[in-house]
C-alpha cells in the first residue's frame, strides 16, 4: 500500500512538472507515423531543439515553425525504426561524444557544463541530445554498410588539383552554408529557387536551410564550415567564383539534387601540403558527398512504404 502510495505521488509530481513547462501547450495529437503516436509535446520539444541549433528559427512564424518540427521528426522517427531493425539504440557508441564535442564549438560554447546550461533555456538535456546525436551517427553508419561499394572515387583528378594547388603558395577556403534540394514535377526549378530566393529575404539564409534542404546540414541552418577551394568541383568553383561575402550562387546541379552555397567568409592560407594526407582528406569529402545523396535516396525509398496521418 505504501509502495502504490509513493507510485502515484512520483505520477502527479512528473505530471506537475510537464504542466509547468509546458503549460501554455494544448496537449493534443498531431500525427500519426505508422503506429506511433506524435502529440503537441513532441513537435514543441522539437522545436526546442531545432532552435538550440539555430536560434534564429524564431524569427520566422509560428506557422514555418511547426512545418519544420513535423518534417524533422517525421524523418527522424523513419530513421529510428530503420536502425532499430539492426541495432539497438543504448548510447554506447563513444563516437556520441566527439558529435557532442563538435557541437560544442559550433555553438561557440567551452565545455559540456555551459551546453547543459544553454539547452535548460530550451527545456532540453544532454542526454536529450544525446539520442538525437546517436540516431545520425547510427544512420550514417547505416548508409556506409549499404552503399560504399557504390561510390565512386576518381583519384587522378583529385591527384590532378593537388599538383596545381602545391605550385600556389596561398590557396582560398570559403567558410559555407547550403540548401539542398530537389525539383518536384508539379513547379518549375526558376519557380522554385524564386520561392527560396523570396524565403531566404524574409527569414535569412540559415532558417530558409532549415525549411528548403534535404541535407542533414539543414538542422544547424546549412552551416558546412572551412572548404578549401581545391577541394571542391569545378562546376561549384565557377559558381562561387564572382560571389562575396554573404552572397549565395544560383542552383547547382549535382546528380539528382540542386545546391544553393552561400559565402560565409573568405580567406586565404598559406600552402603547406602534405600530398597524401590532402588526398585522403579530399577522399572522405567526395565520399561523404556520395553518401549523402545516397542517403536522401534511401530515406525517401522507406519514407514511401510508411503510413503518416496528420490530424
Amino acid at each position: 500500500m505504501i509502495k502504490l502510495r509513493k507510485l502515484i505521488i512520483l505520477i502527479c509530481v512528473f505530471f506537475s512538472l510537464v504542466n509547468y513547462c509546458y503549460s501554455k501547450i494544448e496537449l493534443k495529437i498531431i500525427m500519426k507515423i505508422d503506429n506511433e503516436i506524435i502529440t503537441s509535446l513532441d513537435i514543441e520539444k522539437e522545436i526546442n531543439y531545432l532552435a538550440a541549433l539555430n536560434p534564429k528559427l524564431n524569427q520566422i512564424n509560428r506557422d514555418e515553425l511547426l512545418l519544420i518540427a513535423k518534417k524533422s521528426t517525421i524523418k527522424e522517427f523513419i530513421k529510428k525504426k530503420e536502425i532499430q531493425k539492426y541495432k539497438k539504440l543504448d548510447l554506447q557508441n563513444p563516437q556520441i561524444n566527439d558529435v557532442l564535442n563538435n557541437l560544442i564549438k559550433n555553438l561557440n560554447l567551452s565545455t559540456e557544463k555551459q551546453l547543459k546550461d544553454y539547452i535548460k533555456n530550451f527545456n532540453l538535456s544532454v542526454e536529450d541530445l544525446k539520442k538525437k546525436i546517436e540516431i545520425e551517427n547510427e544512420w550514417k553508419s547505416l548508409i556506409y554498410s549499404r552503399y560504399i561499394k557504390s561510390v565512386k572515387i576518381d583519384k587522378d583528378e583529385l591527384i590532378k588539383k593537388i599538383e596545381i594547388s602545391s605550385k600556389e603558395k596561398f590557396v582560398e577556403e570559403y567558410n559555407l552554408s547550403e540548401i539542398v534540394f530537389t525539383k518536384k514535377n508539379d513547379i518549375t526549378l526558376d519557380e522554385l529557387f524564386a520561392a527560396i530566393q523570396e524565403s531566404i529575404q524574409i527569414n535569412g539564409f540559415e532558417n530558409t536551410a532549415n525549411i528548403y534542404s534535404i541535407s542533414s546540414s539543414s538542422k544547424v541552418g546549412g552551416k558546412i564550415g572551412w572548404v578549401r577551394k581545391d577541394s571542391l568541383s569545378n562546376q561549384v568553383i565557377l559558381k562561387l567564383k564572382d560571389l562575396k561575402n554573404s552572397d549565395y550562387s544560383s542552383p547547382i546541379q549535382i546528380n539528382n539534387n540542386f545546391f544553393v552555397f552561400k559565402i560565409n567568409e573568405i580567406r586565404k592560407i598559406k600552402v603547406e601540403i602534405d600530398k597524401e594526407k590532402a588526398l585522403d582528406k579530399m577522399i572522405i569529402i567526395e565520399t561523404s558527398k556520395q553518401l549523402e545523396k545516397f542517403s536522401n535516396i534511401f530515406y525517401n525509398k522507406i519514407k514511401l512504404n510508411s503510413k503518416i496521418s496528420e490530424f
